[in-house]
């Protein structure tokens, strides 16, 4: 076979080319993409990443990454990083039968003069385990109970 020019081969080539942009286009999707930024989910309007700390009972169910929210006086609730949330990451059945987790939660608030807190206790659960915590000290980003210690940093 004779070496030297190929129309076809040629042609070949200039359709590899003209296909670049369109490559480039859809990895540029695949990367913005990609499950280490999937993995950073949008979260609820008033919801922002920080760290936190949630040891119940000496069992440590948060530490690190995790999403909050602070109300005004002060509450706020926090939620492990793989937390989904309704309208988000599920449809919002607007309906306490359709909510779901899928991490650990906790909400601290203002109860008179003192703090108090509830927390779940399975990762599943979307309601507070048993009783509330009882009263709960602050020190630092930190709020102490009896045995309970949470903490969030923003």
């Amino acid at each position: 076979m004779r070496s030297g020019w190929n129309p076809t081969r040629f042609d070949r080539f200039l359709d590899c080319l003209s296909a670049g942009p369109t490559i480039a286009a859809a990895l540029a999707i695949a990367f913005s993409v990609s499950p280490s930024h999937a993995a950073q989910h949008r979260l609820p309007s008033g919801y922002k990443w920080g760290r936190c700390l949630l040891v119940v009972q000496g069992e440590t169910r948060i530490s690190g990454k995790c999403s909050y929210q602070i109300e005004n006086g002060g509450d706020f609730n926090i939620q492990g990083p793989k937390q989904v949330f309704a309208g988000i990451d599920y449809p919002d059945t607007h309906s306490g039968a359709g909510e779901m987790s899928k991490d650990y939660w906790a909400v601290v608030y203002k109860d008179g003069d003192t703090w108090a807190g509830y927390a779940n206790g399975d990762i599943r659960g979307t309601h507070g385990e048993g009783a509330d915590w009882g009263e709960l000290h602050r020190e630092g980003a930190c709020y102490l109970g009896k045995d309970v210690k949470v903490c969030l940093w923003r």
